[in-house]
């Protein structure tokens, strides 16, 4: 059985004036977020971080990293900046097959989308509603699946079991 969590970046600031998109940090809301987020996922803890490599996709990696206060390996790939479904799913399919649990973190709105495309049949339902409006900064989505490589990640053998926002 392999865990999935994903997760969008926490809170950031605008973008100020010629500020590339993929430059802006987090806010210190941001931050907490990120924190919270840790604290929600310390007790099955992944095995390693993916995350885009965006600046407040890598900050609120790192913030979890240190939250969880173990040594998890975080690979930051720019690939997953504002990627599509497609995209997340093909780096998903390229993990080693020794990592159980997983947390990828990255952008709306294909994380969102992504959630949606992969949730099967036996997915929460009440899960699947909260994800309509698409992820909020810090939310994440709980996929469990019965794999053994994660190159044969589907929809039906993939279910949502739950979606978190900050604060719950």
């Amino acid at each position: 059985m392999k865990r999935i969590y994903l997760a969008r970046h926490a809170t950031t600031h605008h973008a100020k004036k010629e500020q590339q998109d993929r430059d802006r940090p987090l806010t210190a809301k941001g931050r907490e977020e990120a924190c919270w987020l840790g604290q929600k996922i310390k007790e099955v803890p992944p095995s390693i971080i993916v995350s885009s490599s965006a600046v407040r996709a890598r900050e609120t990696s790192e913030i979890i990293l240190k939250t969880l206060g173990t040594e998890i390996e975080l690979n930051l790939i720019p690939e997953l900046y504002l990627a599509p479904p497609q995209i997340i799913l093909r780096q998903l399919s390229e993990l080693s097959g020794t990592h159980e649990t997983i947390l990828l973190v990255g952008h709306n709105p294909g994380l969102s989308q992504f959630l949606f495309d992969i949730s099967g049949p036996n997915s929460d339902p009440a899960a699947l509603q909260r994800i309509y409006g698409g992820l909020t900064p810090a939310g994440f989505g709980v996929l469990n699946s019965n794999i053994e490589n994660w190159t044969e990640l589907t929809k039906t053998n993939t279910e949502l079991e739950r979606i978190y926002y900050p604060g719950e």
